[in-house]
């Protein structure tokens, strides 16, 4: 699968240039303390580095059954840094053949559902008969405007 492939090499290059770039001080001068790199002729990869700044980054993949659009691979792994403010940031991924999904405590989450509209989503539960548009409106409800 062409997309799969392209996911991973986003991924690598993602995680090579994803890290925060910032202009001066020690991080300028940075080096790589540790680093793992394996591709194996069976798909199969590994990625991890360490920075002297602090920036860590681990990364396995594989090749997965040959799917309708040719082979997938599955990656997974995580990034973490010291943000200017001086959080940690911490992102785990996964890429594979439904997308690429990343989570983190900085990444943002959708807000809470309204109680007018969670009632809405209860009762359209609760009353599953009048989903379909065949249904007869009931006499408790106006007809829908169009």
């Amino acid at each position: 699968m062409l997309n799969a492939k392209i996911a991973v090499w986003l991924c690598l290059l993602g995680s090579a240039l994803g890290a925060p770039q910032r202009g001066g001080g020690a991080d300028k001068d940075a080096v790589i303390t540790s680093q793992q790199l394996e591709l194996n002729f069976d798909g199969n990869y590994v990625n991890n580095f360490e920075t002297s700044n602090g920036i860590s980054h681990q990364e396995s993949g594989a090749p997965k059954a040959q799917g309708s659009d040719g082979p997938a691979v599955s990656s997974q792994g995580a990034t973490s840094y010291t943000a200017p403010n001086g959080e940690v940031v911490s992102i785990q991924f996964v890429a594979d053949e439904n997308g690429y999904v990343a989570q983190g405590s900085h990444i943002p989450t959708a807000p809470p559902i309204p109680p007018e509209i969670l009632r809405g989503l209860e009762w359209n539960a609760a009353h599953p008969e009048e989903d379909s548009i065949d249904s007869q409106q009931p006499a408790n409800r106006p007809p829908a405007r169009g």
